[in-house]
């Protein structure tokens, strides 16, 4: 009995020690309340959604938010200091953004500032076709919902996907290594946040200052970096149809919320490197629901997935592609493709 009793001991120590561990360094910041979420110099990919909510609640008592620019890690090169331009006077902004993005997301977002009583005066969705065929992310813990937004429903799984991540022996070896020498090896890329952007705690928006230093001096598109833009781009294509029964009842929530704050919103399909058009079935749907003056579809080719210097790599395009596109749905009334003249 006493050798069974101490195998259980043996067998549970290791284990306790590894909670205490992931409690006591919170590196996911998951456990802990942090008032900024973001700090200069850290280290660690967190996941976005929750680090937008908690920037919300966090600073919304303070700016007293009224506009949010929606979507995922595409929407956050809309600056907002841009987008300012062309809202009221006195609106006051924020990124309300998550990596990858879901249309459960969205509308959790959304659905959370009405739930708090804020004000939604503004609305810039943008959105592509991996988030409108992706109804719910429940895997991986820099994409899975924070608790907050989904009444702890998910609370378990939340934690045990960071707690797993935490586990992971090459992270914690690229943790240790940098904590140790300060030092960002290329190993470290997939597992460590690289420290280069410029963050905006105001706007919680981050703009890759030092990607478009860079570009400016020439060394940005080196040839690892050109590899990313090889064989990537289809014209001839179109996207499948994304929307499900369950995907079209979030958005129609999400506009029974938007009449009900008598939200001023603008729906921007992004135009991705890969110029796959977006389905005209889903584009009439998208219409339907928001009203077709509201839907900017620049999907497909265009002027600006001819050169690959508008984007950073094949995903994810430059501020001054996001600054046209706010020039062309703040200066019109009612398009489907802008750049092509393509309206069906």
């Amino acid at each position: 009995m006493k050798n069974f009793l101490f195998k259980i001991l043996a067998f549970c120590i290791p284990l306790i020690a590894v909670v205490i561990a992931y409690v006591a360094t919170d590196v996911f910041k998951v456990i802990y309340h942090y008032d900024p979420f973001y700090v200069d110099s850290y280290p660690v990919n967190l996941n976005r959604a929750y680090g937008s909510t908690m920037t919300y609640i966090n600073q919304n008592p303070k700016y007293h938010y009224n506009s949010f620019i929606f979507g995922n890690s595409r929407s956050l090169f809309y600056e907002i200091d841009t987008w300012k331009k062309y809202l009221p006077e006195g609106s006051s902004c924020m990124h309300f953004d998550e990596s990858f993005g879901s249309i459960s997301g969205l509308y959790e977002k959304v659905s959370f500032i009405d739930r708090q009583g804020g004000d939604l005066d503004n609305a810039l969705l943008v959105l592509d076709p991996a988030l409108l065929s992706s109804l719910e992310i429940n895997e991986g813990y820099l994409f899975i919902a924070p608790p907050i937004l989904k009444n702890n429903e998910n609370w378990v799984s939340f934690h045990f996907q960071n707690f797993m991540a935490f586990l992971n022996p090459k992270f914690l070896f690229a943790l240790v290594d940098y904590k140790m020498f300060g030092k960002f090896r290329p190993y470290m890329h997939l597992l460590l946040n690289d420290n280069r952007s410029t963050y905006i705690p105001e706007y919680n928006e981050f703009q890759k200052t030092y990607a478009e230093e860079a570009i400016s001096n020439g060394t940005y598109y080196d040839e690892a970096r050109l590899k990313f833009f090889y064989d990537v781009q289809h014209p001839e294509a179109n996207s499948p149809e994304l929307l499900t029964l369950e995907g079209i009842k979030y958005l129609r929530s999400i506009k029974g919320i938007f009449d009900k704050h008598n939200t001023s919103y603008k729906i921007v399909i992004s135009p991705i490197y890969d110029q796959i058009k977006l389905k005209r079935d889903t584009y009439y749907t998208l219409c339907d629901i928001f009203g077709e003056k509201n839907i900017y579809d620049f999907s497909g080719v265009n002027k600006w997935n001819k050169d690959y210097h508008n984007y950073y790599e094949a995903s994810h395009y430059r501020p001054n592609v996001s600054a046209e596109i706010m020039d062309i749905i703040y200066s019109t009334e009612g398009t489907s493709d802008t750049t092509t003249s393509d309206k069906p």
